[in-house]
């Protein structure tokens, strides 16, 4: 695979291979362009394909004003939620709704913003997202030195990154994730482990991708940092029944039912982008079998993730943790193409210690071109075949271990060269069908 990726790079840098890149370059313009023609074209709440403008963050909409009409016990009732919806876009018609699955603490962040007209509050919102973007870029460029061009160059490739582009035209929240994450990083960084936990809960809303991070840092023996991990979980939890005991209830009971979702035939599982959707893609008339290589590769992915992980040190903390980042992506089982926009931040992190760039450009062009017809691929084969194949999981998972090995010899190399000075041992290192539309 090195190989290959490295040919890659060779070839992007040639004379023809520019065209590639000028063609990606085009791509991500486009994209954005073609969204903000179907989204102004037509008047109204619904665009061009006679989707809802902002697709998902209907459901965040909806779920304000379910919070702010005080009818918090209903938060989770999938019929009042889409009653909700269809009268907040009526009276134009759509088919379907878009389900609000996540902790009853996330509704409270947009009880404000459904005081606003909906496109008012769609557009601040997606600002808001393009926002923790940048500001993601500054933090971490602040952190590994890297200068104002760099930061302008990476943020203009950043926008042309199909799920950045995803996170905003959806209306979802993965770019307020980016930034959460980015600020565990500085903190940590910092030694400032506790408050870095804390920060570190307030991304409980999505609690999949906080698992990996969670156990890794219990394996180095980060006692502040899980302190404050589990006294923010422990905050929202408490937030969250306040705001209604039923709603919590009824939150832990869908809750339950999310490891089965994505193999129901009805639940649009090529939307995801995780080991276990992967195999279950693959192997959909034996999901045991599909679930038990899941679990085995998942396994397999946090040995290499130890394996790469130099040790916890402030000077080596930045690749620690952009490969605790990608091992998060690889095992969290609902990963939707906007939650790859994740991988922004181990780029950001190791950008200017790549060694080789002919292997950098391959690995991060390969990963670049799956986000964009891995998903369309995958749902052709699944409509076509029934077994289908989503590309960008082996994609994700090779080159990016391909491109987080790089340099990992000179990491080692600076340890064996301080061997001789005291360190501390590794230990110690300083509902299916009716839910479709909410994926």
């Amino acid at each position: 695979m090195r190989a290959l990726l490295v040919t890659l790079g060779h070839l992007l840098a040639s004379g023809r291979g520019r065209y590639g890149v000028l063609l990606a370059a085009a791509i991500g313009v486009a994209v954005w362009v073609v969204w903000l023609i179907s989204l102004l074209a037509r008047p109204g709440l619904l665009d061009l394909a006679g989707n809802v403008k902002g697709t998902d963050f209907l459901e965040f909409y909806a779920a304000g004003r379910i919070v702010a009409a005080h009818q918090t016990e209903h938060l989770y009732d999938l019929d009042v939620q889409a009653r909700i919806e269809h009268e907040i876009t009526a009276p134009e018609r759509w088919s379907g709704f878009h389900a609000f699955i996540t902790p009853p603490f996330f509704a409270l962040p947009f009880v404000p913003l459904a005081t606003l007209p909906y496109l008012a509050a769609f557009a601040l919102w997606s600002g808001l997202g393009i926002l923790f973007l940048l500001a993601t870029l500054s933090l971490l460029g602040r952190q590994v030195g890297d200068a104002g061009r760099g930061r302008r160059a990476a943020a203009l490739w950043a926008l042309g990154f199909v799920p950045v582009f995803a996170a905003v035209s959806y209306g979802q929240n993965s770019l307020l994730s980016l930034f959460i994450l980015a600020g565990v990083f500085a903190l940590l960084r910092r030694e400032r482990d506790g408050l870095a936990g804390v920060v570190l809960g307030c991304l409980l809303y999505k609690p999949q991708l906080v698992l990996v991070l969670a156990l890794l840092l219990l394996l180095e023996r980060r006692w502040r940092a899980l302190l404050g991990l589990g006294a923010m979980g422990g905050v929202l939890a408490a937030v969250s029944l306040w705001m209604s005991v039923p709603a919590a209830r009824s939150y832990a009971r869908l809750a339950r039912s999310f490891p089965t979702m994505l193999a129901d035939p009805a639940f649009p599982t090529w939307k995801m982008h995780s080991l276990y959707s992967f195999f279950v893609l693959l192997l959909p008339r034996h999901l045991a079998v599909a679930a038990g290589l899941a679990a085995i590769s998942a396994l397999g992915v946090l040995l290499a993730v130890r394996t790469l992980q130099p040790p916890y040190r402030p000077d080596t903390l930045h690749r620690w943790f952009a490969v605790a980042i990608w091992g998060s992506v690889l095992v969290s089982p609902h990963v939707p193409v906007y939650d790859l926009s994740l991988l922004v931040l181990p780029a950001l992190l190791l950008r200017g210690e790549r060694r080789d760039e002919a292997l950098w450009r391959g690995g991060v062009a390969a990963i670049w071109a799956m986000t964009i017809v891995s998903q369309p691929l995958a749902q052709w084969l699944r409509a076509a075949l029934g077994p289908s194949l989503q590309l960008s999981v082996p994609v994700v998972a090779a080159a990016g271990y391909c491109l987080l090995a790089d340099g990992v010899a000179p990491v080692a190399a600076g340890l064996v060269g301080n061997a001789g000075q005291a360190t501390q041992p590794r230990g110690r290192r300083s509902v299916s069908d009716r839910i479709a539309g909410g994926t």
